[in-house]
């Protein structure tokens, strides 16, 4: 019992697990390029629209209330 966890601790020590090769995460990096400028280009169309709704509001606000 007394060499009972010395042999433990050599035989974890020398356990190897193999882990499967990273194949995947350049394909992750190129497609979150690619959606970032996807995701870019539609805030700035968003952010065109917002222009044009206000102006449209701003128009709307400029016009006679309906009871008048």
């Amino acid at each position: 019992v007394a060499g009972l966890v010395d042999s433990f601790q050599k035989q974890y020590d020398a356990l190897k697990v193999p882990y499967p090769q990273d194949k995947v995460s350049p394909q992750v990096d190129v497609e979150i390029k690619a959606s970032q400028s996807e995701i870019d280009a539609y805030k700035k169309a968003s952010e065109q629209r917002i222009q044009n709704y206000q102006k449209e509001i701003a128009h709307l606000k400029s016009l006679l209330p309906y009871d008048q």
